[in-house]
Protein backbone atom coordinates (compact mmCIF):
# COMPACT_ATOMS: atom_id res chain seq x y z
CA UNK A 1 0.00 0.00 0.00
CA UNK A 2 1.17 3.83 -0.82
CA UNK A 3 1.45 6.63 1.60
CA UNK A 4 -0.49 8.22 -0.63
CA UNK A 5 -3.58 6.59 0.14
CA UNK A 6 -5.66 4.65 3.30
CA UNK A 7 -6.42 1.28 3.19
CA UNK A 8 -10.30 0.11 2.06
CA UNK A 9 -13.05 0.12 4.63
CA UNK A 10 -12.45 -3.45 6.02
CA UNK A 11 -9.16 -3.93 4.76
CA UNK A 12 -6.28 -4.90 7.64
CA UNK A 13 -5.99 -1.24 9.13
CA UNK A 14 -9.64 -1.31 9.68
CA UNK A 15 -11.45 -1.53 13.17
CA UNK A 16 -14.40 -3.67 11.50
CA UNK A 17 -13.63 -7.08 11.34
CA UNK A 18 -13.97 -8.56 7.91
CA UNK A 19 -16.87 -11.00 9.32
CA UNK A 20 -18.53 -8.44 10.65
CA UNK A 21 -22.14 -7.54 8.89
CA UNK A 22 -22.30 -4.95 6.49
CA UNK A 23 -23.89 -1.76 7.55
CA UNK A 24 -27.37 -1.26 6.62
CA UNK A 25 -28.71 0.36 3.37
CA UNK A 26 -30.70 3.14 5.21
CA UNK A 27 -27.10 4.25 6.81
CA UNK A 28 -26.06 7.69 5.31
CA UNK A 29 -22.59 7.53 2.75
CA UNK A 30 -20.18 8.62 5.02
CA UNK A 31 -17.66 9.11 2.06
CA UNK A 32 -20.22 12.40 0.77
CA UNK A 33 -18.39 15.35 -0.45
CA UNK A 34 -19.35 18.01 2.55
CA UNK A 35 -18.48 21.65 2.74
CA UNK A 36 -15.69 22.30 5.47
CA UNK A 37 -16.26 25.82 6.93
CA UNK A 38 -13.19 26.07 9.36
CA UNK A 39 -11.18 25.48 6.05
CA UNK A 40 -13.61 26.88 3.58
CA UNK A 41 -12.93 23.80 1.49
CA UNK A 42 -14.82 21.35 0.00
CA UNK A 43 -13.51 17.76 1.32
CA UNK A 44 -14.42 14.23 -0.81
CA UNK A 45 -13.10 10.81 -1.31
CA UNK A 46 -11.21 9.60 -4.56
CA UNK A 47 -11.51 5.60 -4.30
CA UNK A 48 -8.88 4.23 -6.63
CA UNK A 49 -7.41 0.96 -7.60
CA UNK A 50 -4.65 1.66 -4.80
CA UNK A 51 -7.32 2.42 -1.85
CA UNK A 52 -9.46 5.63 -0.57
CA UNK A 53 -7.65 9.31 -1.28
CA UNK A 54 -8.75 12.09 0.90
CA UNK A 55 -8.78 15.13 -1.01
CA UNK A 56 -9.81 18.87 -0.74
CA UNK A 57 -10.65 21.72 -3.14
CA UNK A 58 -10.69 25.42 -2.29
CA UNK A 59 -13.07 28.35 -2.41
CA UNK A 60 -11.41 30.38 -3.99
CA UNK A 61 -10.86 27.51 -6.73
CA UNK A 62 -14.38 26.40 -7.03
CA UNK A 63 -15.66 30.06 -7.30
CA UNK A 64 -12.86 31.50 -9.92
CA UNK A 65 -12.33 28.46 -11.88
CA UNK A 66 -16.07 27.05 -11.92
CA UNK A 67 -18.09 29.64 -11.09
CA UNK A 68 -19.41 29.05 -7.47
CA UNK A 69 -21.19 32.12 -6.18
CA UNK A 70 -20.79 33.97 -3.35
CA UNK A 71 -22.89 31.83 -0.76
CA UNK A 72 -21.15 28.71 1.07
CA UNK A 73 -24.41 26.09 -0.19
CA UNK A 74 -23.32 26.48 -3.51
CA UNK A 75 -19.82 25.00 -2.97
CA UNK A 76 -20.84 21.78 -2.67
CA UNK A 77 -22.64 21.26 -5.44
CA UNK A 78 -20.53 23.62 -7.75
CA UNK A 79 -18.08 20.23 -6.97
CA UNK A 80 -20.54 18.01 -7.97
CA UNK A 81 -21.25 19.83 -11.04
CA UNK A 82 -17.42 19.57 -12.06
CA UNK A 83 -16.75 16.55 -10.30
CA UNK A 84 -14.96 14.63 -13.06
CA UNK A 85 -12.32 17.54 -13.51
CA UNK A 86 -11.92 18.03 -9.95
CA UNK A 87 -11.03 14.36 -9.37
CA UNK A 88 -8.16 13.88 -12.30
CA UNK A 89 -6.61 16.70 -10.92
CA UNK A 90 -6.21 15.02 -7.75
CA UNK A 91 -5.10 12.10 -9.58
CA UNK A 92 -2.61 14.28 -11.81
CA UNK A 93 -1.13 15.90 -8.19
CA UNK A 94 -0.76 12.05 -7.18
CA UNK A 95 1.40 11.59 -10.47
CA UNK A 96 3.52 14.43 -9.58
CA UNK A 97 4.09 13.02 -6.28
CA UNK A 98 1.80 14.62 -4.12
CA UNK A 99 0.92 12.98 -0.70
CA UNK A 100 -2.52 12.65 0.70
CA UNK A 101 -4.64 14.28 1.44
CA UNK A 102 -4.82 16.27 -2.05
CA UNK A 103 -5.51 19.90 -1.77
CA UNK A 104 -6.89 21.90 -4.56
CA UNK A 105 -6.40 25.08 -5.18
CA UNK A 106 -6.78 27.41 -8.02
CA UNK A 107 -3.27 26.83 -9.60
CA UNK A 108 -4.51 23.14 -10.35
CA UNK A 109 -6.66 24.26 -13.08
CA UNK A 110 -5.67 26.35 -15.41
CA UNK A 111 -6.98 29.37 -16.99
CA UNK A 112 -8.80 28.80 -20.61
CA UNK A 113 -6.79 30.79 -23.22
CA UNK A 114 -8.96 33.94 -24.43
CA UNK A 115 -9.77 34.38 -27.59
CA UNK A 116 -8.48 36.95 -30.01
Amino acid sequence: MSALTRPPAGGPSSPVPPTAAPAPAAAPPTEEAYLHEGSETVRFVLHLPEGLVDASISRQALRHRFGAGEHPTDLVPTYHAHQAVIQAAVVHRLRQGAHAPVMLREADFPVPARGR
